[in-house]
């Protein structure tokens, strides 16, 4: 086998060497870094406002005993206790709205071997909660309240007095 040995010299490439597309590619880089740039600003500037507005705790106005929840994280808030009968009002488009209430010990844990109360609000936005499926009242204690509406959950944590 016989190998020719060049110089270093003769190994870079000429003009007349230049492959036409690979030049515009690098001398574009900058325009694409800029675009990439640019295309993650609107993204962002996009997902802002609903980052800003919107709650995983409560992504729709709820009510209970005429006291708004307050949105907390991990689940919102009803501040003061209200009563077994209070109003529960759910600011909701929707067709059908389920509630579920669980009783809750100090660490907001469901309370073991206790049943969940389901609320039905079909068509309407104001019941009690009193107003259970199986028509017992809610007895004193602390609660979460899960309310389903436009396929999505608020979660709320309340006391009954």
């Amino acid at each position: 086998m016989i190998v020719a040995w060049q110089d270093s010299a003769s190994l870079r490439p000429t003009a007349a060497d230049e492959i036409p597309v690979l030049r515009s590619i690098k001398a574009s880089g900058i325009n694409l870094f800029l675009m990439k740039g640019l295309l993650l600003f609107f993204i962002l500037c996009a997902a802002f406002p609903y980052g800003l507005f919107a709650s995983d705790a409560l992504p729709f106005p709820v009510s209970v005993g005429g006291q708004a929840a307050k949105d907390g994280t991990p689940f919102a808030k009803i501040e003061n206790p209200v009563a077994a009968d209070a109003e529960l009002a759910v600011a909701s488009r929707s067709g059908m709205i389920i509630v579920n209430v669980n009783m809750v010990n100090a660490k907001n844990e469901p309370v073991p071997g206790s049943t969940p109360a389901v609320i039905l609000l079909p068509g309407k936005t104001k019941t009690n909660l009193d107003k259970t499926m199986d028509g017992k009242k809610l007895g004193p204690g602390n609660y979460i309240m899960s309310v389903v509406s436009e396929g999505k959950t608020a979660s709320i944590l309340f006391t009954i007095k």
